[in-house]
Order: C-alpha cells, then sequence, then structure tokens
C-alpha cells in the first residue's frame, strides 16, 4: 500500500472513531432538545388557555359594567 493510501486509510478510520465518539454527545443534545421543545409546546399550551380564560373574564367584566 502506498503512503498516500496509507495516510488515507488512517485518516478514514481516525474520523470514522471520532464520529462514533460524538454519538452520545449528539444523543444527549438531541434529546435535550427534544425535552425543551415539548416544555414550549407545554407552555404555549399553558399560555393559550389563560389568555382564553383572561379573555372570557374580560368579556364578562365588560358586560357587567354596560
Amino acid at each position: 500500500m502506498s503512503s498516500e493510501a496509507e495516510t488515507a486509510k488512517r485518516a478514514a478510520e481516525k474520523s470514522l472513531m471520532e464520529a462514533h465518539a460524538r454519538t452520545p454527545e449528539s444523543e444527549a443534545k438531541l434529546k435535550e432538545s427534544r425535552r425543551v421543545k415539548e416544555q414550549l409546546k407545554a407552555h404555549n399550551r399553558s399560555n393559550s388557555y389563560s389568555d382564553w380564560i383572561e379573555g372570557i373574564v374580560l368579556g364578562r367584566l365588560s358586560d357587567g359594567r354596560s
């Protein structure tokens, strides 16, 4: 095997090892991202419900003062 081929082979093996080494970190980041996304969804649902309730209360208050 030529020295260029050997160098390319070593570089490919090193790249593959680095890719495998990053997998747990990437998975952890992906899980964290999904968790945050779900929290944001829940927060947005809560805000929508709160806005809906506020609209009802303000509507009733304004109807009572008319």
